[in-house]
């Protein structure tokens, strides 16, 4: 007669559970397919010349680096759809004083690529345009926070690391039947469908104007705004990507406001 041996385990000592034959190839199979997948993913990203991480990301709309200042003010320019404008009140109780107004812009149609031009809807009904139709020079300011971009990750608006850009010059009116005036209005329909009613309102008399820019004023991090050259402002493209965020140029501050002696009316 035979036997069976047994196995006895020491006092305390744990064995180990044995995962059911089932399990096991249910594991397999996932490793296997997993893999499948990854190899199938690397080889379409070569074939394609885009990295495996590009092709997770969506950096349609990620802002440039804080380093690219001219890129970074067209951008917020691009992205913004209203501004805070800035005038110089005509109202008798605070004649002089600064005033400031929310107004609808659009530098493009929605979709198309940036121009760096701002425009916009005035009516002579609005305290705005009666302050412009006396002194046309005005400020806006456009925050990257216009759409909650920094409060959603983090950063109060406040914060130098939330992009804002404070740009000076003077409202232009656009003449009725031109290139630009057709640019312009199908710009602001795009991206404000309430526009074409303003327009169509007996007794508003909408018009069309566009910001001239004198000055440009980026602050996107700590250390003070950077000022940024109409010409630096105008090469920018803020839908390409940057090849390095690298800056070697030192900051400099030319004088704040125009040096255009009196002031200029709309026409």
């Amino acid at each position: 007669m035979t036997i069976p041996s047994v196995t006895y385990k020491q006092f305390g000592e744990t064995v180990a559970p044995v995962a059911p034959v089932g399990t096991k190839r249910w594991i397999v199979l996932y490793i296997m397919v997993s893999a499948i997948l990854l190899t199938t993913l690397a080889c379409w990203n070569n074939l394609s010349g885009r990295s495996l991480i590009e092709m997770f990301e969506d950096d349609s709309d990620t802002p440039p680096p804080h380093t690219e200042y001219a890129k970074m003010a067209r951008y917020l320019v691009h992205k913004a759809e209203w501004v805070s404008m800035g005038s110089l009140s005509t109202v008798d109780a605070i004649k002089g004083f600064p005033m400031v107004n929310i107004i609808s812009v659009a530098d493009s149609a929605r979709g198309e690529k940036s121009t760096g031009t701002l425009y916009f809807y005035l009516t002579m009904l609005d305290y705005t345009a009666q302050d412009l139709d006396r002194d046309n020079r005005l400020t806006v300011m456009l925050t990257l926070d216009q759409d909650l971009y920094c409060t959603r990750n983090g950063i109060d608006p406040m914060e130098p690391t939330c992009a804002r850009i404070m740009v000076s010059g003077r409202a232009d009116k656009i003449e009725n039947g031109t290139a630009e005036y057709a640019f312009g209005s199908r710009a602001m329909f795009s991206r404000h469908p309430a526009a074409q009613k303003w327009i169509e309102t007996d007794g508003h008399n909408f018009f069309l104007c566009k910001l001239n820019i004198t000055q440009i004023a980026v602050l996107d991090f700590y250390g003070g705004p950077h000022y940024v050259t109409m010409a630096d402002y105008l090469a920018a493209d803020p839908d390409k990507r940057s090849s390095s965020s690298s800056n070697t140029s030192e900051r400099q501050i030319p004088p704040r406001f125009s040096t255009t002696e009196g002031t200029t009316a709309m026409p």
